[in-house]
């Protein structure tokens, strides 16, 4: 198919910047221009860790950003229509939440579930960055429970996560993620 652009034509009358505008995004397709935007991509993000029973990294670690991801990630999979996925931040520096990562296979609002995954980097007061605390309480072998509960409200999804990290201790980790509606 073959797709042409009218020439101007002198007894055309002037639409417009936007009229010239649409008349070369057309020949893109049909239903372009009618495409919602995802709302589960670059939204702003709050975050709150609380670490505790850590002989060196106790203490509550606050970030706001943009997540790259916060809401349904299904990846094609039919087991996954009802997931939920975080990663924060997007491209953002020096947060004291410097990393966190988070996926369930099926969490519905208003639903609390034992099956997830969660990894949170910090940055210390003095800018020390340790290791994650990894929570991998969809894996039973390695003895790393938890629990998270979501709630969404005017477009906004909040996440309680509590778990237990063991990285020689077993450590509490405690995560509340809320997830703005897009500007």
């Amino acid at each position: 198919m073959k797709t042409t652009i009218p020439k101007a034509n002198a007894a055309a009358p002037n639409r417009g910047p936007i009229a010239a505008a649409l008349l070369v995004l057309a020949p893109v397709g049909p239903g372009l221009l009618d495409q919602a935007v995802e709302s589960t991509t670059l939204r702003p993000t709050d975050v709150v860790v609380t670490i505790s029973n850590d002989t060196h990294y106790d203490g509550t670690y606050r970030a706001r950003g943009i997540s790259r991801i916060c809401g349904r990630l299904d990846l094609m999979l039919p087991h996954r229509a009802n997931s939920f996925v975080v990663e924060f931040p997007d491209d953002e520096p020096d947060l004291d939440v410097r990393a966190l990562s988070f996926d369930a296979d099926t969490l519905l609002p208003g639903s609390t579930i034992a099956s997830f995954y969660l990894s949170v980097g910090i940055r210390t007061p003095e800018g020390g960055t340790p290791p994650a605390f990894v929570v991998r309480a969809r894996e039973p072998r390695f003895a790393e429970p938890g629990t998270v509960t979501r709630a969404r409200a005017a477009s906004r999804d909040s996440l309680t996560i509590d778990g237990i990290a063991t990285s020689g201790t077993r450590v509490r980790v405690r995560v509340t993620v809320v997830c703005q509606p897009k500007p």
